[in-house]
């Protein structure tokens, strides 16, 4: 019984050692991929969903269909030029934004009438 738990413990071990040189060298292998945010992409980004917050909260909540089409919109427009933790923290800071500016100008701010101006042309059509 001694024997067998000390081949067992090895295995484990071994099985944990594994696990954690897999862990540490396949994110240091993906992060020596070439891709870097792009800027525009990243501009395009917050555009679209600044636009589509000020729509939510000025004018009708969007169905998550219409949610996913515009997301499928900002990437086509931006040519998924960004990484996902940017993306992420772009759609957050955008629409929090606009929630800010909302609260603060109300729907008749000038910068919440461009997005919305750009929501109505840019993204509603394609949203019919």
């Amino acid at each position: 019984m001694t024997i067998r738990s000390r081949n067992l413990a090895s295995l484990t071990l071994a099985g944990l050692a594994t696990a954690l040189l897999l862990g540490t060298a396949l994110p240091a292998a993906a992060q020596m991929a070439p891709v870097v945010d792009s800027p525009r992409a990243l501009e395009i980004l917050a555009r679209y969903n600044e636009a589509s917050q000020a729509a939510i909260s000025c004018e009708r909540p969007l169905s998550m269909g219409e949610e996913v089409r515009i997301a499928e919109m900002a990437a086509r427009a931006s040519h998924d030029e960004y990484l996902a933790g940017s993306m992420l923290k772009t759609v957050q800071d955008s629409r929090g934004w606009m929630r800010m500016v909302i609260g603060s100008g109300g729907c008749k701010d000038p910068v919440v009438m461009d997005r919305l101006a750009f929501f109505d042309q840019q993204i509603a059509p394609s949203l019919r």
